[in-house]
C-alpha cells in the first residue's frame, strides 16, 4: 500500500477518536471512545481501614479493555503486509509528541501500539515526545497504561516490566501507582511459576537426571527435561506450547523406556528389538523380560496415551495437564530406572 494512503486510513480513525475525545475526554472522566476511564483500581480505589490496597484486579483479562477505534486500527495493521505494518508502527510513534494534532489521544496510540507488540518503544517515545505536554497526552497514556496492568497484568512478560521500569526510570509525572502495579504483577508472575512447584516431584526429577547420568551418560534425557521445565518457566501455554511440551514428554518416556529395554537386550544377547523398533516394541519387551509388572506396564501405555493426546481437555488448562503428564512421568521412569541394573 502506498504509504501516503496508509497515512490517511490511519488519520481518519485517529480523526474520528479526536471527535470521541472532545465529547468524552479527561475533564468527564473518559478517553473517548475507549471503554475504561483514567480510575483504574478495583472498587474505584475504596479500602476499608487497615486493608491493603487492591491495585490489580482478581483475574488478567485481556478481554476486558476496547475501542472500537482501536479495533479498526488494529483490523487494518493485521491486513497489511511487512512493509505496511513498520509503516503503521512508525507512524503511529511519530504522533507520540507534543506538536502532534493527535497529541491529546496518545492513549488510543500507545493501546493500540500495546495490542501490537510495542509497548517498550510506544513507553519510550510518550515520554520523550510528550511528556510535559498541556493537553494532559503524557498523562493518559500513563493513566491508561495503568489500567491495562491493572486488567491484563499477567499478558506482559516479566522481562518486559523490568524494560519498563528502565524508561520510567527519573519520571516525575504522576503515574497512577504504575510502579507498584508492576510490583504486584512481577509477583503474580512468579507466584504462577510456583504454581507447578511440586517439591518431591522436583526431588525426583533430579534423581531421574541422576541416574541417567550414572547408566547411561548420554546428554538427551538432561537435555530434554530441561526444555520441559523452561516450558513451564515460560507463561500460559498456547495450543502449539502446549502440544510441543506433552510430545517433549512423550519423547522422554520413550527415550528412558527404549534404552532400559536395549539394555536388557544387550544383556541377553537378544536381538528381538533394536534402535528401529516400534514405541509399544520397547513397553512390551520391558513387561516381557518382567522389567515391570502388568500393572506398570499399563501405566506406562496409559501415561504414553495421554501424552499422545492433542484433543480437548476441557476439565482443566493446558497448562494443568501439561503439569500432570509430566509429573506422573517423572514418577514412573524414576521406579524403572532404580530397578534397573548395568
Amino acid at each position: 500500500m502506498d504509504i501516503y494512503e496508509l497515512h490517511k486510513k490511519i488519520n481518519i480513525v485517529l480523526d474520528e477518536e479526536v471527535r470521541s475525545y472532545s465529547a468524552n475526554g479527561r475533564i468527564r472522566g473518559g478517553l473517548g471512545s475507549m471503554n475504561v476511564t483514567l480510575q483504574s483500581v478495583p472498587n474505584n480505589g475504596w479500602t476499608n481501614e487497615g486493608q491493603i490496597p487492591q491495585l490489580l484486579f482478581d483475574k488478567s483479562d485481556p478481554t476486558i479493555i476496547s475501542s472500537p477505534n482501536a479495533t479498526t486500527l488494529i483490523r487494518f495493521y493485521s491486513s497489511l503486509d511487512p512493509d505496511g505494518k513498520g509503516n503503521f508502527r512508525t507512524y503511529l510513534l511519530t504522533h507520540l509528541r507534543k506538536d502532534s494534532p493527535y497529541a491529546s489521544i496518545g492513549y488510543l496510540i500507545f493501546f493500540v501500539l500495546y495490542r501490537i507488540g510495542e509497548t517498550v518503544d510506544a513507553l519510550k517515545q510518550a515520554r520523550r515526545g510528550l511528556s510535559g505536554d498541556t493537553v494532559h497526552g503524557y498523562s493518559n497514556v500513563l493513566g491508561v497504561f495503568s489500567m491495562i496492568i491493572s486488567r491484563e497484568y499477567l499478558e506482559t512478560d516479566s522481562k518486559t516490566y523490568e524494560d519498563i521500569n528502565l524508561v520510567l526510570q527519573g519520571d516525575s509525572e504522576y503515574k497512577f501507582w504504575l510502579e507498584q502495579k508492576i510490583n504486584l504483577a512481577l509477583l503474580k508472575h512468579l507466584e504462577r511459576d510456583l504454581e507447578d512447584v511440586n517439591p518431591e516431584v522436583n526431588t525426583d526429577r533430579d534423581k531421574v537426571i541422576e541416574l541417567w547420568g550414572k547408566k547411561f551418560s548420554s546428554v538427551e534425557v538432561p537435555q530434554m527435561i530441561k526444555e520441559i521445565e523452561d516450558d513451564f518457566r515460560d507463561g500460559d501455554f498456547s495450543d502449539t506450547k502446549f502440544a510441543a511440551c506433552i510430545g517433549r514428554i512423550r519423547v522422554l518416556l520413550v527415550e528412558i523406556s527404549k534404552r532400559i529395554a536395549l539394555s536388557v537386550a544387550k544383556s541377553l544377547s537378544d536381538n528381538a528389538i533394536t534402535e528401529n523398533s516400534e514405541d509399544h516394541h520397547f513397553f512390551q519387551y520391558l513387561k516381557d523380560k518382567k522389567v515391570i509388572n502388568d500393572h506398570e506396564w499399563n501405566i506406562l501405555r496409559s501415561i504414553y496415551g495421554l501424552s499422545s493426546d492433542q484433543g480437548s481437555h476441557n476439565s482443566v488448562s493446558n497448562r494443568e495437564y501439561a503439569r500432570l503428564i509430566k509429573n506422573i512421568t517423572y514418577e514412573i521412569v524414576l521406579l524403572f530406572l532404580s530397578r534397573h541394573e548395568i
